[in-house]
C-alpha cells in the first residue's frame, strides 16, 4: 500500500497516566530506596506497530519514545539538543547537514548503533513501497525523487563518512531539515533490512518485539492489556534509574480511582473535572501545566460536492458555539483556534488577522442561505433546490470523552441551522481505516500534532492528496489550492524565522478564509503526578525525553 508524505504524528484519543504500586500520595520506599518500577498508562491500546516509521497512532509512538532513539530531542524548555548524535553541525551554505553519534550507543542485542543505520532509515522512507508518513522529510535530500523512482539504487545525498558519521545533503534548503529529521527516531539495518520496506506492517513478531537504542526494551507486550519493558543495561546517555516500565491501559473514567487506589504516579487529566483535580492536588499530588502540540478539528470530505461550498463551511464555523465547547467540554481549559497551526508557535499569526467566526446563529443560517440551503418544507432540515436534505455523518473515536462530547456538541448547534448530523462512532484504528485510507466520511473530529518546526507540507500540500480507496495521504480533506502549495515550498526553501512568520501568515489567513476544517480548539495539558516522582519534566513534544531520570524515592 503507497502512502502520500506525512511528518506529523494523527493523534488518538490517548489519556496517558505513570502508574506504580504506592501509597495514596506517592510510593513510600523502605529506607529510601527507589522503587523499581514506574507504571504509565494509557487510554487507548497500543495496536502493537512498534516501528517509528510505520505506526499510526500516539499510543503506538509513546511505546517507540522509550524503545527508540533519534539523533536530536526535545527538551522541556522547548529546546533541540542532541540525543543519540554526539554532535551535528550545518554547512555555510545551509543544504548540507552532518550528524556524528555516540560512539557509546549499542542496539538491545548488542550490537553497534552506526551511521549505516541511520543512511538506513532515511533510504526506507523515501523507498517506493514505504507506507509509512515521512516521505516528506527526506524528500529534498539530494537523490530522494529519484531513489523513490526507482530510477536510483542509492540516494545520492545520504554519504556515510566513517561508522560514526553521516552527511545529509539536500537539493535546496530544507528549513525544518534539523528538526524533522534530527526527531526521527533509528531503525537497525540489521534487523529491518532483510524486510521489504512495504512488507514491515506484516511483520507481526518483529513489530511486537522491537530491538531500539532507546533506554528501554520490551520485556512483554499483551495486546489491549500492558507492555512491559526492562531497562537497557547500556544505554548511551547514562543509567536508567528505574528497573522496570510498565504501559498499562485503563479506561479514562478510572484514571480517579487509580490514583486514589494508590497506583498512579503522573496522570493526564484533561478529561477530569476541575473538582476532581483539585481534590487530587489538595490530597498532595503535584499538578504540572504545559504547552500543547495538538488542537482538536473537524475535517470536511471536499471530495463531496455539497462540502465544496465555502458559505456553506463558514456557516458551521459560525453554528459551533466553540467557546461553549472550552467553557463547558474543558470547563474553561483551552482557546479557540482559527488557524491550523498551535497558538503557542512562532508562526501562529496575529489573531487580528485572521476571522475569528464568532459564534452566531442568524449568521450561520444567512450563509446556509447563500450556499442555496434552506428550510422549506419546515421539518427543521435544510434542503438544496433539488429537495435534497442537509444530512451528513460525523465520524467520531471512542474512548475521548472530550471529542465524543464535542460531537455532541456540534450535533446540537448544526441542528439548531437545519443541519441533521449522525454521529458514527468507533475505535481508532477504523476511524483511520474509513477516514484516512478509504476517504469513506463526510466529516471527521481528530486531533493533529505538530512538530517543533511546524512544515505545514504534510497535511496541506496538494501532493499529500488521495483519491484512491487504500491510499492513504494525510490531506486528508483534499484540500488543493496553488496558491498555499507555493507558501508552504516558500516557508520551506528560508531559514530566516521573520520571513517564515510572514509567510506562514498568509497561509493561515487563507485557510482561515477557506476553512477546509472547522478548526475547534487546543486544550491545556494537564498532568497531576505523585510528589515522589523525582526528573519527572514534561515536554511538549515528548514527555518521554528524559524517562530514563525518572524515579520514585
Amino acid at each position: 500500500m503507497k502512502r502520500k508524505i506525512f511528518s506529523l504524528f494523527l493523534s488518538t484519543s490517548l489519556l496517558c497516566t505513570a502508574l506504580t504500586g504506592c501509597s495514596s500520595k506517592g510510593a513510600e520506599s523502605s529506607e529510601g530506596k527507589a522503587k523499581d518500577t514506574i507504571v504509565y498508562s494509557m487510554n487507548t491500546a497500543p495496536q502493537g506497530i512498534f516501528n517509528p516509521l510505520v505506526s499510526d497512532t500516539a499510543s503506538d509512538h509513546y511505546v517507540e519514545s522509550v524503545v527508540y532513539a533519534s539523533l536530536m530531542t526535545v527538551n522541556d524548555k522547548g529546546e533541540l539538543e542532541t540525543y543519540l548524535a554526539d554532535e551535528y553541525k550545518v554547512s555555510d551554505d545551509q543544504k548540507t547537514i552532518t550528524y556524528k553519534i555516540k560512539d557509546n550507543a549499542k542496539w538491545h542485542d548488542g550490537e553497534d548503533v552506526t551511521a549505516d543505520d541511520v543512511a538506513f532509515t532515511f533510504t526506507s522512507m523515501a523507498a517506493s513501497d514505504y507506507s509509512g508518513g515521512y516521505y516528506g522529510d527526506v524528500q529534498n535530500i539530494k537523490g530522494a525523487q529519484e531513489y523513490h523512482d526507482g530510477n536510483a539504487d542509492e540516494i545520492e545525498g545520504l554519504k556515510v563518512i566513517d561508522e560514526d558519521t553521516i552527511e545529509i545533503e539536500f537539493e535546496k534548503v530544507y528549513a525544518p531539515a534539523v528538526t524533522n529529521l534530527g526527531t526521527v527516531q533509528i531503525l537497525p539495518e540489521h534487523i529491518w533490512s532483510e524486510v521489504a520496506v512495504g512488507e514491515w506492517t506484516n511483520k507481526t513478531e518483529l513489530l511486537n518485539n522491537p530491538i531500539g537504542c532507546g533506554p528501554y526494551k520490551i520485556a512483554e507486550y499483551k495486546s489491549g492489556s500492558h507492555v512491559k519493558f526492562e531497562a537497557a543495561s547500556d544505554f548511551f546517555d547514562g543509567e536508567v534509574k528505574t528497573a522496570n516500565l510498565v504501559f498499562k491501559v485503563i479506561n479514562a473514567d478510572t484514571t480517579q480511582a487509580e490514583f486514589k487506589s494508590g497506583s498512579i504516579d503522573v496522570a493526564n487529566v484533561e478529561a477530569l473535572t476541575k473538582a476532581d483535580v483539585d481534590s487530587l492536588v489538595k490530597e498532595g499530588y503535584k499538578k504540572v501545566d504545559f504547552d500543547n502540540y495538538l488542537f482538536t478539528y473537524m475535517g470536511f470530505n471536499l471530495r463531496n460536492e455539497k462540502l465544496q461550498d465555502v458559505n456553506l463551511r463558514k456557516a458551521f464555523m459560525h453554528a459551533i458555539n466553540r467557546q461553549g465547547i472550552i467553557d463547558n467540554v474543558v470547563e474553561g481549559r483551552g482557546q479557540v483556534l482559527n488557524a491550523p497551526l498551535l497558538p503557542s508557535s512562532w508562526a501562529y499569526p496575529e489573531e487580528s488577522t485572521l476571522d475569528s467566526y464568532e459564534y452566531d446563529v442568524e449568521k450561520a443560517k444567512s450563509l446556509l442561505k447563500e450556499a442555496g440551503w434552506e428550510d422549506k418544507d419546515g421539518d427543521g432540515i435544510v434542503e438544496n433546490e433539488d429537495g435534497e436534505k442537509l444530512e451528513l455523518t460525523l465520524v467520531c473515536q471512542t474512548s475521548h470523552p472530550v471529542r465524543e462530547k464535542t460531537a455532541v456538541v456540534i450535533q446540537e448547534n448544526l441542528k439548531e441551522i437545519g443541519i441533521k448530523i449522525d454521529i458514527d462512532s468507533m475505535e481508532f484504528s477504523s476511524v483511520m481505516d474509513k477516514v484516512v485510507s478509504n476517504h469513506e466520511f463526510d466529516l471527521y473530529m481528530m486531533g493533529n500534532t505538530l512538530s517543533l518546526d511546524p512544515d505545514p507540507r504534510p497535511m496541506w500540500h496538494s501532493d499529500a492528496i488521495s483519491n484512491e480507496k487504500g491510499v492513504i495521504g494525510y490531506n486528508i480533506v483534499a484540500y488543493d489550492n496553488q496558491e498555499t502549495d507555493k507558501l508552504i515550498e516558500e516557508g520551506n526553501a528560508t531559514l530566516d524565522q521573520s520571513e517564515r512568520e510572514a509567510i506562514y501568515g498568509k497561509f493561515a489567513k487563507i485557510l482561515n478564509e477557506d476553512v477546509p476544517e472547522a478548526y475547534l480548539f487546543c486544550q491545556d495539558i494537564e498532568r497531576v503526578y505523585n510528589s515522589k516522582l523525582e526528573g519527572y519534566k514534561p515536554s511538549t513534544f515528548n514527555e518521554f525525553y528524559n524517562v530514563h531520570n525518572w524515579v520514585i524515592k
